[in-house]
């Protein structure tokens, strides 16, 4: 891999990043409120005044005893994002904000990856198959539940799916927890029973995923199956099978490796709404609450987390294409 190449792609995310983080850090300003003075207002539960040094002390902690828009402030700020010393929560005085985010993140993590993967092993081998009888009424009739399917906002799947199978029928539960051991010291058992608990979120994500990546492999795939190489492929006597999987396939899933690159964000931002809608335990209620309650450290630190996710998977499929694709250079 040529060192230049990935030096740049390096500087590029990093340069991401760093606008990512200042946008936030003004979004967050803009907000009505004073993070210093809720601060003040939960460190003093008794009722008893602080006194004006302990009020210093704790400004000072946040970089705030200037106010919020001070250099003071920006420069905390960055200090904290980057090293991810996010201090104590607002609400939780007891609690790091890094203790609060390491709890949530694996919750969203599995329900992200594993939507992520499983959406795309179903809809790319279907979008092979119905490439194999365009032209037809079975074709039509596929595409068109499929476009109807990805068009529909994964809250509105998830809103039905919550209904349908948990209040109106109890085939599932309300809420869907489990412990935090069942993703970090998994059993079978556990495994089955974090299934059994994930799988209304899971299955909101997965359906409108999979109809994507479906509808992009077959139109790939009718693309790609018109190309010269195809052609004479044919022409020489290559077995059909042998087209589609060997020669067909691997260029034409590019475009939906492209796809589920692009649409992480989309993935990302559907997982934390259908979290808050089954009340999954992952990032979505967290930054839902943190928002509410005006826990800016908390809601900075959820939104800083989730970008960094984003821009992760956006730098990581440059080097799937490179693979899949030898003409491509990362």
């Amino acid at each position: 891999m040529n060192i230049y190449l990935l030096s740049r792609k390096i500087i590029q995310a990093f340069a991401l990043i760093l606008i990512m983080t200042l946008i936030i850090f003004v979004v967050f300003r803009l907000m009505p409120g004073n993070p210093g003075l809720l601060l003040l207002k939960s460190a003093n539960k008794n009722g008893q005044p602080l006194s004006v040094s302990a009020q210093h002390a704790i400004l000072a902690s946040l970089g705030l005893q200037n106010g919020k828009w001070s250099l003071t402030d920006f420069t905390t700020y960055l200090y904290q994002m980057f090293t991810f010393h996010w201090g104590k929560d607002y609400l939780n005085p007891g609690e790091t904000v890094y203790e609060e985010i390491a709890i949530a993140l694996p919750y969203t993590l599995v329900l992200i990856v594993s939507t992520a993967l499983i959406s795309y092993v179903i809809g790319v081998p279907l979008g092979i198959l119905v490439s194999r009888i365009r032209g037809g009424k079975r074709e039509g009739a596929i595409l068109s539940i499929a476009l109807l399917v990805n068009s529909i906002p994964y809250f509105i799947i998830g809103v039905l799916l919550f209904l349908y199978l948990t209040v109106y029928t109890s085939y599932f539960p309300i809420r869907a927890g489990v412990p935090l051991s069942y993703i970090t010291h998994p059993t079978f058992s556990s495994v089955v029973s974090l299934m059994y608990h994930m799988a209304m979120p899971f299955f909101s994500l997965l359906l409108i995923e999979a109809a994507g990546h479906m509808i992009t492999m077959r139109a790939a795939m009718v693309s790609t199956l018109g190309e010269d190489h195809i052609l004479t492929a044919r022409a020489k006597g290559v077995p059909e099978k042998s087209i589609l999987r060997r020669h067909a396939a691997r260029i034409a899933v590019i475009p939906v490796t492209t796809r589920l690159a692009l649409n992480i964000s989309f993935l990302i931002s559907g997982s934390l709404i259908v979290a808050i809608i089954f009340n999954w335990p992952g990032m979505g209620p967290l930054l839902y609450h943190a928002v509410i309650n005006e826990d800016y450290p908390l809601s900075e630190a959820s939104t800083f987390v989730i970008a960094l996710l984003t821009i992760f998977a956006y730098s990581l499929v440059d080097y799937i294409h490179a693979w899949l694709d030898p003409r491509i250079k990362v």
